[in-house]
């Protein structure tokens, strides 16, 4: 088992045609890699209680969610998570959130988006994909909008899941 800082949180929601990403401001939290079979993860977010009522309902009706998260620095990559509320804990000041989840989509798979997206185009020396390549990394956020799009929407069709 190993725990990391969390330091974003958003909930992906699929309203009006797209994928918007709900910033959720945090007061702390963690994130903890069980290192199992199941490839499980467990998030502890603490946020402020205003927050309360939507992750409340999502735990009532019993939703799955789907986040975007920055572990450990604030510089590394998002991870977007499938996830359930296991629980929601009211705190002096605050509320706290604990999501488990499984990572859906890391940088690797932005990479791998990126590379098949070169291979579909028509490069003549090697030397001239591979600027291509780099150019492309450096602006990994549009990619990361796009696949994020598409897990959303392909888990939105998918019967076993029940999302925003």
């Amino acid at each position: 088992m190993k725990t990391f800082k969390l330091y974003t949180l958003h909930v992906l929601d699929g309203k009006e045609g797209s994928v918007q990403q709900h910033h959720i401001p945090l007061n702390d939290g963690l994130i903890i890699n069980m290192e199992n079979e199941e490839a499980t993860w467990f998030i502890d977010a603490v946020v402020p209680k205003e927050h309360a009522p939507f992750f409340e309902k999502e735990l009532e009706e019993q939703r799955h969610l789907l986040v975007s998260v920055v572990i450990t620095s604030k510089n590394n990559h998002p991870a977007v998570m499938i996830t359930t509320i296991e629980t929601t804990t009211d705190l002096e000041k605050d509320m706290s959130i604990v999501l488990k989840g499984k990572i859906v989509l890391g940088r690797d798979d932005i990479l791998e988006d990126i590379f098949e997206d070169l291979l579909e185009e028509e490069y003549e020396q090697k030397e001239e994909m591979l600027i291509e390549f780099r150019k492309r990394v450096e602006q990994l956020e549009a990619y990361s909008d796009r696949t994020i799009e598409e897990v959303y929407n392909a888990f939105k069709q998918n019967n076993k899941y029940q999302l925003l």
